[in-house]
């Protein structure tokens, strides 16, 4: 018997060129799940907005960002994706506080207080609507300056464009949330955040209480309101 004869060598051949095949390709799937994985748990690590971003990228759907004006709205939604039914004014007016609460450019931790005291509010209801309702009941109408005339300084009382007034509201409840934080280290600010603008929705509250002292000081001072140059 010839054990070198052609059929003998071709099936012994073909029988090892079919294991190294089979190897190859169970390597080569193996490879491919441990990337896929990789890539899998790389893209939920990624943020709601950079991974819809590229699902639009592999669909060959790219959507186009605003510039100008409506990009600080859209970046803004982006971060409020968890939450529905937002317009522009109130995802800007959600911006603005996370802003005017963050101190040293840390944003992120400026942002978790903003959302921990949303999380506080939701069982007392629509938390954009309480905020809303707390900035209207804290912004002032009017405000007073110091000018001088004749060598005497006068307070003048003056009409404050929107834009101030939600500015002016949003910074004074921020500013009475410290201060009840002063006495008490243990409490968090986000707790005592939540406590101000719920007083304030219900017109009560220390920043509530500084708009009607300030409106008090403006009507003792309007005499001189014809002393208004700007």
């Amino acid at each position: 018997m010839n054990l070198f004869g052609k059929s003998n060598f071709n099936c012994v051949f073909s029988s090892s060129l079919d294991w190294f095949h089979s190897s190859r390709l169970s390597e080569k799937v193996g490879t491919q799940k441990k990337r896929f994985c990789r890539e899998t748990e790389s893209f939920y690590a990624l943020c709601l907005s950079h991974r819809r971003y590229l699902c639009y990228a592999l669909e060959g759907l790219l959507p186009s960002r605003p510039r100008g004006r409506r990009a600080s709205t859209y970046n803004c939604s982006d971060n409020l994706g968890y939450i529905r039914g937002l317009n522009g004014k109130q995802k800007q007016l959600i911006k603005k506080l996370v802003h005017i609460c963050m101190i040293d450019g840390k944003k992120t931790r400026s942002r978790a207080i903003v959302y921990k005291t949303f999380h506080r509010l939701a069982p007392h209801g629509d938390v954009i609507k309480l905020l809303v309702n707390a900035i209207e009941n804290v912004k002032p109408i009017c405000e007073v300056k110091k000018v001088r005339i004749s060598g005497t300084t006068r307070l003048v009382p003056s009409i404050i464009a929107t834009n101030r007034q939600e500015t002016l509201a949003i910074r004074w409840m921020l500013e009475s949330a410290a201060k009840r934080r002063m006495g008490k280290k243990s409490i968090s600010l986000d707790q005592c955040l939540y406590a101000e603008i719920l007083e304030a929705s219900q017109k009560m509250g220390i920043a509530r209480k500084k708009r009607d002292d300030l409106h008090k000081l403006a009507e003792a001072n309007r005499s001189f309101s014809h002393y208004r140059w700007w």
